[in-house]
């Protein structure tokens, strides 16, 4: 005995959280009223129409917290004369309340017009509709007080431990709460759209969590076909005999050490970084000792760079005082116009005859002047150079320079009030 009361007492406690659901809607709904000041403003902010507020808060707080009062303790299935069994849900219980006979047939009509209702395509949707017109009548409290009389309904659908059987049965309490927090509703004017969560495309249900992200399918076809057609080349690249079909049931396999993706990867970071180290396969055409010997050299460049040579990357770009390399493996000094390279256009234009592949002397660039110079040529200095050496021209900007030969692409030979020497291609600026 005292078992089967500690069970009741259970059963009271968890049917007290539905009405406490029941009573927070309620709440919400009084509030939204209570900015009425006179009847007029009452029954606007009662119409769905006016004030959409309204149809929100019903329907978001009052009918899930009424569903899940109506749907607590149902029978899984009931009987059917045609299809034998039912799935049972709320709306099943405002169908069978409706039949003739019943206590509750005086909401017929409302029924009839909620089921006419083609857009209100699942039950849910349909119970709700159906509590927003008994809301509209003022039946809603009558609606349940006529079910919780029932008995002979509430035996058929729901289960001893349902909240309408337990309030009828042991817990008459439950049943009085209820009436007593949806009585207020019926002094409340409203107007709401039966069609109100359609038009507004409001979710049905409680909110559900967001599902993770997933790839589409088409992405996925692509990369499984992909991931397949490299498998097929690795194999055609290592010389492998059979070959695995394509489909979509083979499984992909995390690439192995010296598989086609990781020659790929090791192969862009060596066109990335100028080097060969971690490379396996070997580059197309053949290779000679002293093609390999200066690939050695190359990469010991960055590393083993001597004091007074300067940083190997500033020597690449031609920093001024840095030296330089011949072939011969000499050290040969830049000219101070390296650092300011001429535009293409000007070397276009100035340059006439190729330089020679090894450097000249002085003294062959002197005699082999005559047979280059050029006639009708000017060039204007574009800022003052004073003469580094004897060879050299000193000059003025803006002055004008009669051009005698192309020595290099760094060098013309210049002539001014019967004066010659070397002026830096890149101080001047051709004159048509």
């Amino acid at each position: 005995m005292a078992e089967a009361q500690r069970g009741t007492g259970q059963l009271q406690e968890q049917k007290k959280g539905l009405l406490i659901a029941v009573s927070a809607s309620v709440d919400k709904i009084i509030s939204h009223f209570g900015a009425a000041r006179n009847l007029v403003q009452k029954a606007q902010l009662g119409d769905s129409r006016l004030s959409p507020d309204v149809g929100h808060l019903v329907l978001t707080t009052l009918c899930p917290a009424l569903y899940a009062l109506v749907a607590d303790g149902l029978k899984p299935f009931r009987k059917d004369l045609i299809t034998g069994q039912r799935r049972s849900n709320p709306w099943s219980v405002v169908e069978a309340s409706v039949k003739p006979g019943s206590s509750t047939r005086a909401f017929g009509p409302l029924y009839s017009q909620v089921s006419r209702l083609a857009p209100l395509s699942s039950s849910r949707s349909r119970f709700h509709a159906f509590i927003l017109g008994l809301l509209n009548t003022k039946q809603l409290e009558l609606w349940f007080s006529s079910l919780q009389e029932d008995a002979g309904l509430l035996s058929l659908l729901y289960l001893p431990t349902g909240f309408f059987s337990l309030a009828r049965r042991g817990c008459p309490s439950l049943s009085t709460e209820l009436l007593l927090l949806l009585q207020p509703l019926s002094v409340l004017t409203f107007h709401l759209d039966l069609l109100f969560e359609h038009h507004h495309h409001l979710p049905l249900g409680p909110p559900q969590a967001p599902a993770p992200p997933a790839s589409p399918p088409a992405l996925q076809q692509t990369v499984q076909a992909m991931l397949d057609w490299g498998g097929r080349l690795a194999q055609t690249l290592r010389g492998a005999s059979e070959e695995t079909p394509p489909g979509p049931s083979a499984p992909a396999s995390p690439p192995k050490p010296g598989s086609w993706w990781e020659q790929l990867t090791q192969a862009s970071r060596v066109y990335a970084s100028g080097g060969t180290e971690g490379f396996s396969l070997r580059r197309w055409g053949s290779r000679c000792p002293g093609a390999v010997a200066e690939d050695a050299q190359g990469k010991s460049l960055p590393t083993d760079a001597a004091p007074g040579r300067g940083v190997w990357l500033g020597r690449l770009f031609g920093v001024p005082g840095g030296l330089t390399e011949t072939e011969s493996g000499t050290l040969k000094s830049r000219r101070p116009s390296s650092w300011l390279p001429p535009a293409v256009n000007v070397l276009t234009l100035v340059k006439r005859v190729a330089p020679s592949e090894t450097p000249s002397p002085p003294e062959e660039l002197e005699a082999s002047a005559p047979s280059v110079v050029q006639t009708q040529r000017a060039v204007r200095a574009l800022c003052d150079h004073t003469a580094a050496g004897p060879d050299q021209l000193s000059f003025q900007r803006g002055e004008v320079l009669r051009v005698i030969a192309t020595v290099d692409e760094d060098w013309l030979r210049c002539g001014r009030d019967g004066t010659e020497g070397l002026v830096p291609v890149g101080y001047t600026s051709l004159v048509l």
